[in-house]
């Protein structure tokens, strides 16, 4: 009988290992080719991102310089179409993918680690992740690293474990600062667990703690000679200076934006793993409130202020770990595991798809939610014909996210493209290293805000509407942008009215 058994456990493990090898590459595959078939075009955000990989910095105002690394890496290799400047995202999402098939599988075996990297690759916020390129792409890959190191450490308690743990921790720092939400865990985890405590409550956690602190010295140091830029803004994010008020109808946008990041049925289940943790064999505390700290974190700000969904983005790299733990005790709740799985796989295959046919989105009303990626290479276009026909040698812009997607499709092949500000206190990294400069003339003025020109009037000696261009973006409202001709910029001011 013994010998029976060390016959099919392997056998057993080999199974799930081949269908988990097998699941994140055909995934990889599938999300690689719908890049390249892509119709769409960059989003302002990417565009940015795009923008900062041309200069290469050790940060840049609104984000840390990670996400500006990769996207110059992979287009130094293969050139700046759209694909290419989104490529590291289906690729860092694989590198998640696999760490959490590790970790699963060291706590729970191979089917774990299957129904673990299900969880993880097929899930809706990972889907859309993987089409376009984000700072939490890059995040969720170290924050799955720190956690397989952390769960290795607590049993090895090698140096080389703890050595990976904090090149993780530093290198998540340098990708998104959501990092440090699983921060608390891991501390509570060092003082209070024995697995933990015992493996990095010494020499090993302190060195963990040096490497991670080191690798991110050059953005603390970037930041003290910026007026500290990005922890500003990660501040000014929680949008607390109004003061605070009690937004019951934020919690709710906040929480059922997780059953679009999570699944429909997935979030739920989590839910319930995570209440019945115990069940779980070997599944450490820490993990469940690694991803508990950032949702009642980012709940708590939705209340007081305001949140986007993908805000606690870091508790899902951990996520799946406490769904797989508690899918495996027993075959009901794998059954649930593999139905909120399967309907996870519907979007995901589907809704790639939907997005490769632009009239398919039309018909089925779903163009506004696209509406910002499209018609660009027509917007820039439009405005070159503007520009000539006005003799300005300079446009400047109102909108950051206007200004990035008109820089990453060439309009400065025309003319010089500057940031007007709203006011003198800097707000994005467009107003730092592209602004308008007191005195300059001869400026077309692009205005996606169809209200502000009584502030341009403020702004400028002379100013002059000429007129409004409308881009048709297919099923949804044009692209409406105003155009001024300004001459002789008087620099920002301080706005009463505001």
């Amino acid at each position: 009988m013994g010998g029976a058994v060390s016959f099919t456990i392997p056998n057993r493990d080999a199974f799930w290992t081949r269908r988990t090898v097998m699941l994140i590459a055909l995934l990889l595959v599938f999300r690689v080719v719908m890049l390249l078939v892509n119709p769409t075009g960059l989003h302002g955000d990417e565009a940015q991102y795009w923008a900062w990989s041309r200069e290469p910095a050790f940060g840049y105002y609104s984000k840390p310089p990670g996400i500006a690394w990769v996207i110059a890496a992979t287009t130094a290799v293969f050139g700046h179409d759209e694909w290419a400047v989104r490529l590291a995202s289906p690729l860092l999402h694989t590198g998640s993918a696999i760490f959490t098939a590790l970790t699963a599988r060291r706590l729970w075996g191979a089917k774990a680690g299957w129904l673990a990297v299900a969880s993880y690759a097929l899930m809706p916020g990972v889907t859309l992740s993987a089409s376009l390129i984000s700072t939490d792409a890059l995040l969720l890959l170290f924050v799955t690293m720190a956690v397989f190191a952390w769960v290795r450490v607590r049993e090895s308690r090698s140096w080389a474990d703890a050595v990976i743990l904090g090149v993780a921790i530093g290198c998540g720092m340098l990708s998104k600062y959501a990092m440090m939400f699983v921060l608390p865990a891991l501390m509570g985890a060092v003082l209070l667990e024995p697995k933990t405590r015992a493996a990095l409550l010494g020499w090993k956690g302190l060195g963990s703690a040096v490497i991670a602190g080191l690798i991110l010295l050059p953005n603390l140091i970037w930041n003290a000679r910026n007026s500290f830029a990005t922890l500003k803004h990660t501040g000014d994010n929680a949008n607390m200076s109004a003061g605070i008020s009690l937004n019951p109808g934020e919690v709710l946008e906040f929480l059922g934006g997780q059953f679009g990041v999570f699944g429909p049925l997935a979030f739920p289940l989590l839910i319930v793993a995570m209440w019945h943790y115990r069940r779980s064999r070997g599944l450490p505390l820490w993990l469940v409130i690694a991803v508990l700290s950032p949702l009642l974190i980012i709940t708590v700000q939705a209340l007081l202020s305001r949140a986007n969904a993908n805000w606690a983005a870091a508790g899902y790299g951990i996520a799946p770990l406490v769904l797989a733990g508690w899918a495996v005790t027993s075959r009901r709740t794998t059954l649930w595991t593999l139905a909120a799985i399967g309907i996870n796989a519907i979007f995901a295959i589907a809704g790639p798809m939907v997005m490769m046919s632009p009239g398919t989105m039309d018909r089925m009303g779903l163009s506004s939610t696209v509406e910002r990626l499209r018609g660009w290479p027509e917007t820039v276009s439009r405005l070159r014909t503007a520009s000539i026909d006005a003799g300005t040698d300079i446009i400047a812009v109102d909108n950051r996210l206007l200004f990035y997607d008109l820089f990453y499709y060439g309009m400065e092949e025309t003319a010089a493209l500057r940031m007007w500000r709203f006011e003198p206190e800097l707000n994005n990294h467009a107003e730092l290293t592209k602004p308008l400069e007191i005195g300059e003339r001869d400026v077309l003025l692009v205005s996606y805000y169809a209200d502000y020109a009584p502030y341009f009037a403020e702004d400028f000696e002379t100013l002059t509407r000429i007129g409004e261009i409308e881009i048709p973006l297919g099923g949804g409202e044009p692209r409406r942008l105003t155009l001024y001709r300004a001459d002789g910029y008087l620099g920002p001011r301080e706005r009463t009215d505001r």
